[in-house]
């Protein structure tokens, strides 16, 4: 098998140059998400290849084989349903994986029983989104913000706030504790308002409370669900989130 690393990156460079041949995820980028063309090109965001035979010809088929990003059958779900994809980068700049997500409405998707994203195999609990463009930004403020999905992280570091990172929609773990303690002595958490979230931040609350970093939680104002929907609003900014995000202790939500 040929050196993973290497492949990855080169499936990464694919799929970057081919969004140019997708209207639909330009247009969700662009107008749903509201992202800059600037942005979209930093985090390398990009289209599935629709042939897989003809991706073989440049990336390894054993090594796309071993990180379910294709079946042995030469089939890939990321070309069929979750063809706009996202890189999973370490804090050393090392792809890890690809993220795709699911390009239909809520209505489509649940009927064919999908999730929002599909990820390549990785280990979730040792990684951090969005680690690699923010933690000189993390050192420098001593302070980072953890949201849960992909286009949170995105969406703060649009707006300036650019010592952030997320989680991947996978339980803060202690490795990613002890990671980020390397970069600075407080963490804050921007977790989703539903009951999930509020859960995950008493959890994390109760655990790491009192192991030498600050734990501060922001509260998402209503009626916002997170980070991401909280910016679609183009009324709202870096000013209004500093004003708007209220600090709580997770025990008492209100």
């Amino acid at each position: 098998m040929k050196n993973k690393t290497d492949e990855l990156l080169k499936l990464i460079n694919i799929c970057d140059q081919n969004l140019e041949n997708s209207d639909k995820c330009i247009s969700y980028l662009r107008k749903d998400r509201r992202l800059s063309f600037s942005l979209i090109k930093k985090y390398m965001i990009g289209y599935f290849p629709q042939n897989v035979s003809k991706l073989l010809e440049y990336v390894d088929e054993e090594v796309l084989i071993n990180t379910n990003i294709i079946s042995s059958y030469k089939h890939s779900d990321f070309s069929n349903h979750f063809y706009l994809t996202i890189p999973l980068i370490n804090e050393y700049g090392e792809p890890v994986g690809i993220s795709g997500r699911v390009m239909m409405n809520d209505d489509e998707r649940s009927y064919l029983g999908l999730p929002k994203y599909k990820n390549s195999s990785f280990k979730k609990a040792n990684f951090l989104f969005g680690l690699n463009f923010s933690k000189e930004n993390i050192i420098k403020s001593n302070n980072v913000y953890v949201v849960e999905g992909y286009f949170d992280q995105i969406a703060l570091t649009q707006r300036g706030l650019d010592n952030s990172v997320a989680i991947c929609g996978t339980a803060f773990s202690q490795n990613h504790f002890f990671k980020l303690s390397k970069y600075c002595d407080k963490i804050t958490f921007i977790l989703d308002s539903d009951e999930a979230g509020q859960k995950s931040a008493e959890r994390i609350y109760l655990k790491y409370l009192n192991k030498g970093i600050k734990l501060r939680f922001l509260k998402i104002p209503k009626p916002y669900k997170d980070v991401d929907e909280y910016f679609s609003n183009p009324f709202k900014n870096k000013s209004s989130f500093l004003k708007e995000f209220k600090q709580i202790i997770p025990e008492d939500w209100g």
